[in-house]
């Protein structure tokens, strides 16, 4: 049996929410994952990440009915998920700054057989990641981690097709440089 359309669940949750919400629960089911993948990468905290990846699934509960499919659900809901990242940031930036790790904190290389050494890795990619501006986070973890075209990330974000390949690449050279600099560190 072939699964239902995003548009034939929204149409349906649309017209049953807050009642009924089996078409709900399926988009949910559909890109939740999802979305908790794309919260852990912006999150503090692992709690911070299902409270964020909770927030946006609350929103969309509330505004699925009024959504007017102007565009693609999808670019919708990465929309909402960006706006609750960016909000969660904001809210980030305004606490008082905590104390930076320092060189003692920087890991030495391990075997990437090892299973704490993927754990270590990870750490190492959000450390990566939160060099990034949340905008430039996001667009890379949209077209990395969720596997967006520049199209739809440009739609979910609102920027320009070019100003989003543009971010894309220069958070990539950040990255490298950013990468680089730290195992150059770790050798010396």
């Amino acid at each position: 049996m072939q699964e239902p359309s995003d548009a034939t669940l929204v149409a349906q949750a649309q017209a049953e929410l807050p009642y009924r919400t089996a078409a709900f629960e399926a988009l949910m089911q559909r890109y939740g994952a999802r979305i908790r993948q794309l919260a852990r990468r912006f999150a503090a905290s692992d709690a911070d990440a299902e409270d964020l990846a909770q927030e946006v699934m609350l929103k969309v509960f509330f505004e699925l009915p009024r959504f007017r499919a102007e565009a693609a659900f999808t670019t919708w809901l990465w929309r909402v998920t960006a706006n609750v990242c960016f909000d969660y940031q904001r809210r980030l930036d305004a606490r008082p700054a905590s104390v930076p790790l320092d060189d003692e904190d920087t890991p030495e290389p391990i075997d990437p057989r090892d299973p704490i050494a993927a754990v270590q890795a990870s750490v190492d990619a959000q450390r990566l990641l939160r060099q990034l501006t949340p905008e430039d986070r996001l667009v890379v973890l949209l077209r990395l981690l969720v596997g967006l075209e520049f199209t739809e990330i440009a739609a979910a974000t609102g920027h320009g097709l070019s100003a989003v390949k543009m971010r894309y690449v220069r958070a990539l050279e950040k990255l490298r440089a950013t990468s680089m600099a730290n195992d150059a560190a770790r050798v010396t």
